[in-house]
C-alpha cells in the first residue's frame, strides 16, 4: 500500500483534514463532527498521488466505549469503491489500535444503510466480520428510488386513497424554506408527548440543527388551512440523498393520513432537485422495536428495504 498511508487525528482543525476524494456523507464532515460534542479521533487513508483522503472514520471515547458517532445517525467508515482492500484493512485495524491506546475496551460503528453505497456496505460488511466485529444491531432501513415516474403510480390503493382525500380536503403540501424554528419543535414535542415516543433528540439540540446547518436540514409540512396536519425535517445527506429525518403527523388527521401526502410531497421535491434516492428510515416503536404498522405502512408506499447493521468489538 505504498501509494496510502493512514493518518490519525485528534479534533483536527477543518484545514488540516484533507479533501475526501468524492461528494461525502454530511455526518462524517467535520462540521458535523464538531457539534456532535467531544474530541473525536478521525482516521483517514490518504492518496498519496492524488493527496486526498479515499477512506475516512471518526469516532468518540466515552464511559460505554469508542463509538462511531456520538451523536448522529450513522458513522462508520465511508470510502471510494476502488480502495484496495489491503488499504481498508489497515484503517481498520488501525482505528481499532487507535480506540485501544485511547483507552476504549469495546469498538462500536454505527453503519450506513446498504442502500447509500450498496458494494462499499457489502465490503465492509465482509472485512468487519472477518476482523472479529459481530452484528450488534440489524435493523430494515425503508428507501424510494426516484424516478421519472410519479408516486401515485407505485403506491398501494388504500395509500391512493388517503392522497385524494388530502387533496379533496384542500390540504396543502410545502417547503417551508425559512421555517420558525420554535413552531417546528413546538409541533414535534406535542406529537411525541401524544404517541410516547422517546425523542431521540432534546429541543435543544434540535433547534441548533435547524440553526446551524440550515443548508443541510429542510422543514416540510402538509398544512389544513392554517393548521399544521403533518411535518418532517429532512436531511440532505448527500447532494443525491435525502433522509426523511423526523416526520410527525397529528393524531386529530388520522383518517386523512396526512404523511401520505407529505411523502408524495418529498418525492416530487426530490425529482425536482435530482436526488436519486429518499430514505425513509428504519420503522421502530417506543421502545426502539420493530414495528409492523410501520414497515407495511411504507411497504404499501413502494418502499424497498436495506439493512441497516451496528457492529461491536471487544478490543
Amino acid at each position: 500500500m505504498t501509494d496510502y498511508i493512514i493518518i490519525s487525528q485528534q479534533n483536527p482543525p477543518t484545514a488540516d483534514i484533507s479533501e475526501f476524494c468524492q461528494p461525502g456523507f454530511f455526518f462524517n464532515e467535520s462540521e458535523h463532527l464538531r457539534q456532535q460534542k467531544g474530541m473525536f479521533h478521525l482516521l483517514t487513508a490518504l492518496n498519496q498521488r492524488t493527496g486526498r483522503s479515499e477512506a475516512r472514520c471518526a469516532f468518540f471515547v466515552g464511559t460505554e466505549g469508542a463509538i462511531s458517532p456520538k451523536a448522529a445517525p450513522f458513522g462508520s467508515v465511508e470510502f471510494a469503491e476502488n480502495l484496495p482492500d489491503t488499504v481498508l484493512d489497515e484503517l481498520l485495524q488501525s482505528l481499532q489500535e487507535t480506540a485501544r491506546f485511547a483507552g476504549a475496551s469495546t469498538l462500536r460503528l454505527v453503519n450506513y444503510p446498504h442502500c447509500y453505497a450498496p458494494k462499499q456496505a457489502e465490503r465492509l460488511t465482509d472485512t468487519l466480520v472477518k476482523q472479529g466485529f459481530r452484528v450488534l444491531k440489524k435493523d430494515q432501513n425503508f428507501f424510494l428510488s426516484i424516478s421519472e415516474n410519479s408516486f401515485e403510480e407505485n403506491i398501494d390503493g388504500s395509500e391512493r386513497r388517503r392522497l385524494r382525500k388530502c387533496r379533496e380536503a384542500g390540504f396543502q403540501f410545502a417547503h417551508w424554506a425559512t421555517p420558525n424554528i420554535d413552531k417546528v419543535v413546538t409541533f414535534l414535542q406535542h406529537i411525541w408527548l401524544q404517541k410516547g415516543y422517546r425523542p431521540s433528540l432534546s429541543p435543544e439540540r434540535l433547534t441548533c440543527l435547524l440553526t446551524d446547518f440550515s443548508n443541510q436540514f429542510d422543514v416540510f409540512t402538509v398544512k389544513d388551512g392554517a393548521k399544521l396536519a403533518a411535518l418532517t425535517v429532512a436531511v440532505r445527506v448527500r447532494q443525491d440523498i435525502l433522509y426523511n429525518f423526523m416526520p410527525a403527523s397529528d393524531p386529530d388527521y388520522q383518517s386523512f393520513s396526512p404523511m401520505v401526502m407529505l411523502i408524495d410531497g418529498l418525492f416530487t421535491y426530490c425529482q425536482q432537485q435530482d436526488i436519486q434516492l429518499l430514505d425513509l428510515g428504519v420503522s421502530l416503536d417506543a421502545d426502539r422495536r420493530p414495528k409492523p404498522s410501520l414497515i407495511r405502512f411504507k411497504q404499501n408506499l413502494g418502499a424497498q428495504s436495506s439493512p441497516k447493521l451496528i457492529f461491536e468489538k471487544t478490543l
